[in-house]
Order: structure tokens, then sequence, then C-alpha cells
């Protein structure tokens, strides 16, 4: 995952942005110190050296990102003593002064913000040295009056432009960050899953063909003994256990499926579950369905997954004869009322019982959805679900 370290490095080794307008603001402020040395007749030797200072700050400027952040001190220091030295073989020509002291300040504040607000008065103090050593006492006030207005200007332009560049970038280091967290939930979402279709094969086929085993083992026995009535009642047991563990196996598949299944009809998805339940194991399913209008897609997604939840526990624990579902919308509510004729349980029990998650799976889709479950059931009871659903908790 992206740390603070790899995003300030981002942040100073993507700054392309605004170097070129960097570059493009020392260029001009050379070509201008350039065209007034050149009207006052300077000597060559002054050209050669100003343009070797120029290309240096403009060197270092430009690859900033190898000092920065780490060794800001030394960047800035020498850019200073750059730009004072400049200024001091131009002498009468303030442009250097003017132009690249504000761009260094305005790196300073888009760079190092407040945390190293001391760099700011360092550089200042040497616009001011500059000032007093090399600007004549005739020209003083005048240079204070063209070089303090646009040296505010400068500054608060260079500042406001590293910053923006920054926050662009902290912008792109977000979205990075966003596009790892959306990996990580995709990743935890298949891990889910995973451990989803593990219990569902452990309920199903794992239990099913270790109880088959058994009886297989029971049914050998009995023959070596020639006992063959009781290894005839095996076998018929027998057969009996593998059509419930197809019909187990029938649900957990048409669990499977309906991920690949974006879009459904709610009613019509219900029928065809209760169709493949009765078919799978042969009990009675009726279905009661009052709603007349158009549910919100989670909704619709949790509740289908609670029934197939209700009705592959009745067929894998309740030995019932018959399920009635009821499903109506009350006062801006879903109302779910799931019944069987079955053997009931121990609600306690069951739930704190290690490898059975089914009334834990809908308790969980219950509670993101803010509804409200209530289940009764006692031994030889059978067992009554009860869920009440806000029709907003699928917006």
């Amino acid at each position: 995952m992206p740390n603070d370290t790899s995003q300030k490095e981002n942040e100073y080794n993507n700054m392309v942005a605004a170097r070129i307008p960097g570059v493009i603001w020392i260029l001009v402020a050379y070509t201008i110190s350039i065209f007034l040395l050149t009207h006052n007749n300077g000597p060559i030797i002054q050209y050669i050296i100003f343009t070797i200072l120029i290309l240096g700050f403009t060197l270092f400027f430009w690859h900033s990102h190898l000092f920065l952040p780490k060794r800001y001190w030394l960047y800035f220091l020498l850019q200073s003593f750059i730009v004072y030295t400049s200024a001091f073989i131009m002498q009468d020509i303030p442009t250097v002064s003017i132009a690249l002291f504000p761009l260094l300040i305005g790196q300073v504040i888009g760079t190092t913000i407040r945390k190293k607000a001391y760099l700011y008065i360092i550089i200042s103090m040497l616009f001011a040295l500059n000032t007093i050593v090399l600007v004549s006492a005739d020209f003083f006030e005048a240079y204070l009056l063209i070089s303090i207005p646009a040296m505010i200007v400068c500054i608060a332009y260079a500042a406001i432009f590293f910053k923006q560049v920054n926050s662009r970038i902290r912008t792109q280091y977000i979205l990075e960050e966003l596009e790892f967290a959306h990996q990580q939930v995709e990743r935890l979402t298949l891990q889910n899953e995973r451990q989803r279709i593990a219990r569902d094969l452990h309920d199903t086929l794992a239990q099913g063909l270790a109880g088959l085993k058994m009886q297989l083992e029971a049914t050998n026995a009995h023959l070596n003994k020639e006992n063959y009535h009781r290894a005839h009642d095996i076998v018929k047991q027998s057969m009996e256990r593998v059509s419930e563990t197809l019909a187990e196996a029938r649900l957990a598949i048409d669990n499977l499926r309906l991920h690949s299944k974006e879009e459904y009809d709610f009613q019509q998805s219900i029928l065809d579950e209760i169709q493949n339940f009765s078919i799978a194991t042969g009990l009675d399913c009726k279905l009661n369905y009052k709603v007349v209008q158009q549910l919100p897609n989670t909704i619709c997604e949790h509740t289908l997954r609670i029934i197939k939840e209700c009705l592959s526990n009745t067929a894998r624990h309740a030995k019932a004869k018959k399920v009635w579902l009821t499903l109506s919308v009350k006062d801006n509510h879903l109302f779910l009322l799931a019944i069987d004729n079955g053997v009931g349980f121990s609600i306690e029990e069951k739930v704190k019982k290690v490898g059975h998650y089914g009334l834990l799976g809908i308790q969980e889709r219950v509670r993101i959805l803010g509804g409200e479950l209530s289940i009764d059931s006692k031994p030889q009871e059978g067992t009554i679900i009860k869920i009440y659903i806000p029709l907003k908790g699928g917006e």
C-alpha cells in the first residue's frame, strides 16, 4: 500500500508540469537581463559568467527532485547563492533578483509549506542583502517600488501554482489509494466467497459422503455376516442419504449461479428457487406473494439469498413436510414470513454451534438492510422466521 514517504517522492518526482513554466520564467528573466546588459555595453566576461550562473540555476531547478525533499536545505542554499551571485555580476540590472528570488520563495512555499518556513526567511534576507549591497542610493526608492509589488505578485503566483501542482499529484495519489482499496475489497470479497463455498461444500458433499461411507462400511460388515435383512435396510437408508446430499448440493449450486445473474425478476427468481427446492427435496412449498411495487435491487438480492438459506436449512435439518413463504409490503417495509412444520431447534444452541452458519448469514443480511429478525422455534414444534426490512435499506 502507498505510504507517506512514497507520496512525497511522487510529488517531487512528478513536478515536470511545474518546472516547465519555471524554466520559461528563467529564460524570460535571462533574456531581459542580457538585453539590458547589451544596452549598457557590458564586457563579454560578464555575459559568460552570468550565462553560466543562469544555466546552473536552471539545471538545479529542473533536477530539483534529486534534492527534494531530503536535501531541501542544500538545494535552496545553492539556488539562493546563485541568484545572489548573478545579481552581483549584473550590478545595476535588477532583473535577476526581481525575477528569480520570487520564483525561489514560491518554490519554498509550494513544496515545503510551513514545515520549512525558515527557508523563506533566509531567502528573503538574501534578497534584502542584495538590495542593500547592490542597489545604488539614487535608484533605491524606484527599485523598491518596482521590485516589491513584482515580488508579491510573483511569489503569490508561484506559491499558488506549486500548490495546485502538488494538489493534483496528491489527487492522483488518492486515486491510486482508492484503486488499491478497491482491489483489496475485491480480494476480501473473493476470500469471503471462497469461505462461503467451503462451508457449503462441507455441509453438503463432505458431510453427506462421510455419512454414506460409514453406512457402506456397515453394509459390508453385515454382508460378511450374511445379515442380508439388516444390510438391505442400511442400503435403503444410504439411498435416502444420497438423495438428501444431492438436494443440498443442488441448493448450493443454485446459490453460486446467482452471482453470474446481474438482473433478474424478483418474483420469478423466488418461484424458480421454490421449484428447484421442491424437485430436489420432494417437499411441498407454498408461496404467498403480495408485493406489487418495484423493490430496490439490494433488497431483492439479499431477500432472495435469505429465502435460499431458509429453504436450505429446512432441507438439511428440519425434516419438514411442508414450507410456507409469505412476502408482502406494508408501511414502507418488506415483510418475509417463512414457516415449516419440521422438528424445530433450540435457537441459542444452533447459533453457537460451530460449523453451522446459516442463521448467522441471515442475521448478517438483515443487519445490512437495517431490518429486524424474529425466529420462533422449539424442538418438535417447527420454525417460524419473521423478517421486516425497511425499503429505504436498499437505496
